[in-house]
This record gives C-alpha cells, structure tokens and sequence, in this order.
C-alpha cells in the first residue's frame, strides 16, 4: 500500500477539512491538513491528485429508505451499549442538513466519477474518537491531548497548512484511520454489511462503499 489517502470532513463556509496521508509500504509517512472555504476548493484539491489510494469521508455514503432514515450501520452503533455515551452523535439521516448531506456527496460523487475503482469508507469521528478511548470528543477544551492520541494512531506527526488545526482537520485526518485498516484488512467489520429489515432498502448513488469500523478492543 502505496500512495495518497484522503481524509474529508465537510463542516460547512469556511470550515471543510481536508487531509492528505502521504503512506508507503503500508506505513503514514506525513500526513498534511488544511481547512478549505468551500466543497468546490476541496473537490479541486482532490483532483489534482494522482489516483489516491482511498477516501475516508464524514458524510452518508449510502441512504436507507427505513424509518427517519436510519442504515442498519446506524441502528447497530445507537443500540451497542459500548456507545452509550455518544449515541446522540449518530443522529438520524433525515435530521441532517447541510454541508454533510449535500456537500459530502457531491464531493464523494465527483471523486468517483473520476476514478471508479477508489475505496470509499464513510467515517464518524466523534464515535470513532470514543471507541479508541472512551473519552467524548471535545475538541475546545482537549485539542493537545487529541492531536497527540491521533499522531499516536496514525503513528505520524499531523502537520496543519494553518497555525493551528481546526476541528474540521482534526476531523478528517481522523478519517484516514478507517481507510488505513480497511485497505489492510485489519478492520474486518463494515457496517455497510449489516444485514437491512424486510421492508428497507439501501441507496447507493456512488456504487458500493463502506464503512468499516474497528473490533472492541481497539485501542490504537
């Protein structure tokens, strides 16, 4: 595994986080985070890439037609009571608005346009932060201590075109970590494969995707 991945969190004007691990023979070499204006700065800064190995993005890959929208994916993380703590973070899809359902997919669609065959896995950080260490995310009051668990876990040091790394950043560069293990195969579970109810569909308007998940225990 060589090559770029890409970490994107659409956080809204101003606030689009986008990260670029730099991963050779399997190993983080860099990884690089800057925070865009708008999906159309994001979207041209992808492109200008060559053949990235994956993405790992903070958006709805994939729709269900169930009640209030949720994907079997959701359903599993709100009634595991490992999350308890954070369930109110996976919040239902037709309660979403704004930059993460429609400027994440139309990034992650224009992505695929372009390049068929990129793995695409969806992320969530807040719960993905709580499952490496059962701490809530709280990226105000705990920036140092959360840059540093991240570096630890993408064993690379982050280095943010600004001052400082927003949260947005943090974010995706965050979301490399499921491309990373899911390319390795070391994170075995998808959430995309959860088996749907009777009467539920999943939408899929960029072709299959996933969304793995790491196994209990994981601890970086």
């Amino acid at each position: 595994m060589t090559g770029t991945l890409i970490g994107y969190d659409p956080g809204g004007q101003d606030n689009h986080g986008l990260a670029l691990a730099d991963v050779r023979d399997g190993h983080v070499v860099t990884v690089t985070t800057e925070r865009l204006p708008h999906a159309g700065a994001v979207l041209k800064a992808i492109l200008a890439l060559d053949s990235p190995l994956g993405l790992g993005i903070d958006t709805l890959t994939c729709w269900s037609t169930s009640r209030v929208g949720y994907r079997p994916g959701d359903r599993w993380l709100r009634a595991r009571d490992k999350y308890r703590r954070v369930k109110g973070s996976v919040v239902a899809p037709n309660a979403l608005r704004g930059s993460m359902s429609t400027n994440g997919m139309a990034v992650l669609i224009a992505v695929r346009q372009k390049w068929h065959d990129i793995r695409v896995t969806e992320t969530h950080p807040k719960v993905l932060y709580y499952a490496g260490c059962e701490t809530v995310w709280n990226f105000t009051d705990k920036a140092s201590d959360m840059t540093s668990r991240l570096n630890h876990w993408l064993d690379a040091k982050i280095e943010p075109k600004g001052e400082a790394m927003s949260e947005h950043e943090w974010d995706a560069a965050i979301s490399v970590l499921p491309v990373i293990h899911g390319l390795d195969g070391s994170w075995k579970l998808d959430l995309h494969t959860l088996p749907t109810t009777s009467d539920e569909r999943l939408v899929k308007p960029c072709g299959e995707t996933h969304y793995f998940w790491p196994p209990d225990g994981w601890s970086g």
